[in-house]
């Protein structure tokens, strides 16, 4: 059975561990490396993580010890997945689901949606939101770090 818990300071080198990993698996054949690291780099340093957990919510799935999976929901107006990953060796084994159901089961009183954004050429993250029943919103073009990303917002309605 998987555990999903809440993530704790202790939890810091695992998280940016598991994202770095992902977003080698994932985006090294889609963008320049430059541009991957800059982005891990910016997004998943110590001080950025640390303060991160003080004000979002960040799951996790740990397995011997270590970190497999997080999921990061930040919560306000409105509720966003902002960042959702599984160690590549452990995909495709319902740890993204468990996440996402755990997140889902925490907010689902306060809030009617919950929106993330997927870039439209990770074709496995769109057909798994869209099979999570998420609906897309709408297709937009991003740059980052000088490269052009298309990102879908994608939403799913929530029963309470």
């Amino acid at each position: 059975m998987t555990n999903v818990r809440e993530a704790t300071q202790a939890d810091v080198q695992g998280i940016r561990d598991v994202a770095t990993k992902a977003w080698y698996n994932t985006y090294l054949n889609i963008y320049a490396a430059t541009t991957v690291n800059a982005f891990l780099e910016a997004s998943y340093n110590e001080h950025n993580l640390l303060q991160r957990l003080e004000d979002q919510l960040f799951l996790v799935i740990e397995e011997d010890d270590q970190i497999i999976a997080f999921a990061n929901f930040i919560h306000g107006k409105e509720l966003y997945l902002s960042a959702h990953y599984v160690r590549p060796a452990y995909q495709h084994h319902g740890h993204g689901g468990a996440l996402l159901q755990a997140g889902l089961d925490t907010y689902r009183q306060r809030y009617d949606t919950l929106y993330v954004e997927v870039d439209c050429r990770n074709k496995d993250a769109v057909n798994f939101y869209l099979n999570q029943g998420f609906e897309q919103v709408r297709v937009y073009q991003h740059t980052m770090y000088g490269e052009l990303m298309e990102l879908a917002l994608l939403r799913k309605t929530l029963t309470h």
